[in-house]
């Protein structure tokens, strides 16, 4: 089942105008090239989480992404995100970013490991172009030679 949040944050956004919500052009599904058992993951997450070491993401608009690495011992991370929803994710960012359980989906067989990085990018972002034709590629390219065959989205 689908949650469609979209609708949802667009009726939200005041005072800024309403979000557009315009249709994806190019395909962004694939089916899998191996069973779940198999496949290696990677998370990719709109809260503008990011290693502290890492450059802090700008405000709204920004369409860069950061590489995050996948152990969940590595707890030194920063969420830039602005939201009030965000508290929970704060303090424990395993909340927004659960690399823990997908560390343990793959200790138990249940998905063949973890991708070489995981990736996160700053929800909100309004530059839809942008998206499609420059960050999804890109995070797309990377995702790849970093050995992920699915990734999961996890809107902030």
């Amino acid at each position: 089942m689908f949650l469609k949040y979209l609708p949802i944050l667009a009726k939200k956004s005041a005072p800024k105008p309403p979000r557009e919500l315009r249709p994806i052009t190019k395909p962004a599904w694939h089916p899998l090239s191996r069973p779940l058992s198999e496949a290696r993951v990677a998370l990719i997450t709109s809260g503008a989480i990011r290693e502290r070491s890492q450059t802090p993401f700008p405000p709204l608009g920004d369409a860069s992404y950061r590489p995050i690495s996948p152990d969940p011992a590595f707890t030194d991370l920063q969420i830039d995100h602005r939201t009030r929803f965000g508290v929970p994710a704060r303090q424990d960012p395993e909340v927004a970013f659960p690399r823990l359980a997908l560390q343990t989906l793959a200790e138990q067989g249940q998905i063949g490991g973890v991708a070489e990085y995981h990736y996160s990018i700053y929800g909100g972002i309004r530059d839809y172009d942008g998206i499609e034709d420059c960050l999804a590629p890109v995070l797309a390219k990377q995702l790849a030679e970093g050995g992920a065959d699915l990734a999961v989205f996890l809107p902030f």
